[in-house]
């Protein structure tokens, strides 16, 4: 489950590191990035019939982000993981269970991702995703799994800001992330290998983050760009 979740990690999005400071006298001109959007969802759902237990796991972003001056580019990522279990073999004789899941031997596992991105509406109302994304079984041939997953925003829309200020040997760093978060209900629909499965999940979430980021290298530092998440 945690392999599939952690795909829903937008890659688009920069990784700002650190805490923070004031440039020093003589400090380089500060280059500006600005990551317009990074929005993603992410849910678990399960469904059975007869003694085959199916878990999916999907995780969907978008995001857009730009160097200032610069171009905006955009980016979108999903990720659907589904797993197959006997739910009918007796507790004493399983083997080869699958941690976290329904327990019984796995009976057919696919795991798959590409770059199709979230449709999501700006107060994170609701959400949603269609496409076909190429992946692997478990044992390593090529499948395609059919995903449509909406998700359908149920709490509150939660507002927290953030600001990290950071002092190096290399520049300065100074960010602020403005996010927003709602719990949603989410309907998962898959089909793979011969295979179909509906499912819910009421604990589903979506997220936005929309972040500033300021550099200022130090006189002479060249490939400073921990706004992208590394320094050279």
């Amino acid at each position: 489950m945690k392999r599939a979740i952690a795909v829903a990690t937008v890659l688009a999005a920069p990784l700002v590191l650190g805490p923070l400071t004031t440039g020093s006298a003589g400090a380089a001109p500060p280059r500006i990035y600005h990551t317009i959007g990074s929005t993603s969802a992410s849910a678990t759902a399960t469904a059975s019939q007869g003694c085959e237990l199916t878990e999916v796991f999907v995780s969907s972003s978008k995001a857009m982000y730009a160097a200032q001056p610069g171009p905006v580019n955009k980016q979108g990522l999903t990720s659907v993981f589904v797993r197959v279990t006997d739910s009918c073999v007796p507790a004493g004789v399983r083997v080869g269970a699958a941690a976290g899941g329904g327990g019984g031997p796995v009976l057919f596992e696919a795991d798959a991702q590409n770059g199709a991105p979230l449709v999501v509406d700006p107060r994170l109302t609701r959400a949603s995703v269609t496409t076909d994304l190429a992946g692997t079984d478990g044992e390593g041939n090529p499948v395609t799994v059919h995903l449509v997953a909406a998700w359908t925003g149920t709490g509150p829309l939660e507002h927290t800001l953030v600001s990290n200020h950071t002092h190096s040997t290399d520049g300065n760093v100074n960010a602020t992330d403005n996010n927003l978060r709602r719990n949603a209900s989410a309907r998962i629909s898959v089909q793979v290998a011969g295979r179909s499965a509906t499912g819910t999940d009421p604990g589903a979430v979506i997220e936005q983050t929309r972040s500033r980021c300021i550099e200022v290298p130090r006189p002479g530092v060249e490939g400073f760009f921990p706004c992208f998440g590394f320094p050279g």
